[in-house]
């Protein structure tokens, strides 16, 4: 997809997604990523080029100065 204007829970940033099998890997500014403070498990509404998606956030990598977000339409759970 490339550089384009996402909606995450609200606050809209400029990130790069790139289109996942099943969901997207988004790279936001590391202050963006802060601010809205993802965390692993979350579950999240992504607004994207005009169309609502609810995903989970199922990684979150900082690399100054950037931050790498992968979000999923499932979420598999641990066997017991």
């Amino acid at each position: 997809m490339g550089s384009t204007l996402v909606e995450v829970n609200g606050v809209g940033v400029w990130a790069y997604v790139l289109e996942l099998a099943d969901g997207l890997r988004v790279r936001l500014a590391l202050d963006d990523c802060q601010r809205m403070d993802l965390g692993t498990g979350q579950r999240v509404l992504v607004r994207l080029a005009g169309e609502d998606l609810r995903l989970f956030v199922t990684n979150v990598t900082e690399l100054p100065p950037v931050a790498w977000v992968t979000l999923a339409k499932r979420v598999r759970v641990a066997e017991r």
